[in-house]
């Protein structure tokens, strides 16, 4: 009897799967909108968001030393963290009638002031915030109407986890 290699007749090792980027969605978008309450309101701005960016708005120290000859050193000694937020006005939804209501559409100062907080998986970010360039974008009359909002944080955020 002819002795036989019978592993070329299975199956080849499975390949890894690469890994799995972060997906934007899964870091949802809340807005106080009681402020001025003792306890805040978090509304969702899930279902008017299309697209969120993120920049910290570092100050950056330029510095040459005489010892570097000419050569720059830099420091980043402070920072704002901004989201700008771009989506759809939804009529009845609340976290967009907050943001349009003519309080504070209309509003300065404290009147743009609240809290935004942002969460993905268990990990929780919270701020105080100013709401600017609220922009109801309007445009052709068969075209959505767009919304543009940019979030300034006002000082450090709170970083932490929920249950």
């Amino acid at each position: 009897m002819k002795k036989m290699d019978l592993q070329i007749f299975a199956d080849p090792a499975l390949p890894k799967n690469p890994i799995t980027p972060e997906i934007n969605y899964e870091t949802e978008a809340f807005i106080n909108t009681t402020p001025s309450a003792e306890s805040p309101t978090w509304e969702t701005m899930a279902k008017l968001m299309t697209n969120m960016s993120q920049s910290l708005n570092e100050v950056i120290q330029q510095l040459s030393y005489y010892a570097d000859k000419g050569w720059g050193s830099s420091e980043v000694t402070g920072a704002q963290l901004t989201l700008t937020l771009t989506g759809s006005v939804k009529p009845g939804d609340k976290a967009c009638d907050y943001i349009l209501g003519d309080e504070v559409m209309y509003g300065l100062g404290e009147k743009r002031k609240t809290h935004m907080k942002l969460q993905k998986g268990n990990k929780v970010i919270i701020w105080p915030i100013t709401l600017a360039n609220i922009t109801p974008a309007y445009g052709d009359a068969n075209n959505i109407n767009s919304l543009t909002v940019t979030i300034h944080g006002n000082g450090r955020p709170e970083i932490g986890t929920v249950e």
